[in-house]
């Protein structure tokens, strides 16, 4: 956001607020947000999707001071977690759980438990181990959880390569060959239910072809467990829209939310989008 932070004869402003002057008043290390250019990222995304139903959720680990989480909270966010310690961060600041999402690898039984005990909106579940995991955690504490498969697209995000998930070789999710047997396997469960389907593609990605080519392929699979008689009621398409560091040159978020509508047009699934950066990193 223009004038969020600027230099003001030769000192840095915030907002109008000297660094300087504040620095002197409470030490450093000093980490100062502006809360003007947060609510504006958020509401130009949020409402940038407006024309679609859809659930923002924040990415936590973008940021995870409570002051900001609970901002995100006020404007109408949702959070995408992927830990148990961002789950007791967003709960510390009052968030519904209905809108955390629960993504990542290697959760532990105790999370697990956690989110199942908090009634979060779903799991991204990233493998068949996760599944049955989570079917064995909610038959000892007779819950039920809500999931959705993070499916690897096989695309290439066009982005850092340690910052890349997207890819066939990449540890993230389960293959599209492999998410038909699972969503089967998931609707024949006592403790699950399939309401959804995931990808996040990697991060810092500048280019829309990547988000598109991962959409359309995740609608051909939505279209197959509709035929198969599980319809879902979410589609997660992730985050990682890039931002300018030095010279990238990104889609606007306008450009981004006109390519993924053009999509998913008339659809009835929630689209739900897991921003970071986007929003808090400037």
């Amino acid at each position: 956001m223009a004038g969020a932070f600027e230099s003001q004869k030769g000192i840095l402003h915030c907002e109008g607020c000297s660094l300087k002057q504040l620095a002197k008043e409470v030490g450093t290390p000093l980490y100062v947000y502006s809360r003007s250019a947060l609510v504006e990222n958020f509401k130009q995304f949020d409402s940038a999707f407006a024309g679609i139903p859809h659930l923002v959720c924040f990415a936590v680990k973008a940021n995870s001071n409570l002051s900001l989480l609970k901002l995100f909270r006020d404007l109408g966010a949702g959070y995408d977690i992927v830990s148990g310690g961002e789950l007791f961060r967003v709960r510390q600041v009052g968030v519904d759980p209905q809108k955390v999402v629960f993504s990542g690898v290697g959760k532990k039984n105790a999370e697990i438990d956690y989110a199942l005990n908090s009634n979060i909106l779903l799991f991204n579940v990233e493998s068949k181990a996760e599944l049955d995991a989570i079917e064995a955690r909610g038959k000892v504490l007779n819950l039920k959880a809500r999931v959705s498969f993070r499916v690897n697209p096989d695309i290439d995000p066009e982005t850092h390569p340690h910052i890349s998930t997207g890819l066939h070789q990449h540890k993230f999710g389960v293959g599209m060959e492999e998410a038909l047997p699972l969503y089967q396997q998931a609707a024949s469960l006592s403790q699950v239910e399939p309401v959804g389907i995931s990808c996040h593609i990697g991060s810092q990605v500048t280019s829309l072809k990547p988000f598109v080519e991962a959409t359309q392929r995740l609608l051909k699979l939505v279209e197959q467990l509709t035929g198969a008689g599980i319809p879902l009621q979410y589609i997660d398409l992730g985050g990682g829209l890039g931002i300018r560091y030095n010279h990238e040159s990104p889609p606007t978020v306008a450009e981004y939310a006109a390519a993924l509508s053009d999509q998913l047009a008339g659809r009835a699934e929630t689209l739900i989008l897991e921003p970071g950066r986007i929003l808090s990193a400037n």
